[in-house]
């Protein structure tokens, strides 16, 4: 978080989108997702709240195809958030 500019005592609530657990930081500045089988539905419903940064960990996504249509859902939805997947 530090690296992202994000000071560690940041308030972080854990929620669910779409069926998933997801924390959002500093009042959804950060969005982070490192649940198993992420769905586009998942990423698109991140993507429509506008986080500055959205982090989704690599191994994390469903299939093949929502790594593939992550960048274009966020350049759909939320074309200035900065994403990372890790």
């Amino acid at each position: 978080m530090l690296d992202l500019g994000i000071t560690l005592s940041s308030d972080i609530k854990e929620t669910e989108i779409a069926g998933k657990r997801v924390f959002s930081v500093a009042g959804g500045y950060l969005i982070a997702c490192f649940d198993s089988e992420v769905t586009e539905e998942t990423v698109t419903e991140i993507a429509k709240r506008h986080p500055f940064y959205a982090v989704f960990r690599d191994s994390g996504m469903a299939n093949d195809s929502v790594m593939t249509n992550f960048e274009q859902i966020f350049e759909t939805y939320s074309p200035n958030t900065k994403r990372r997947v890790l």
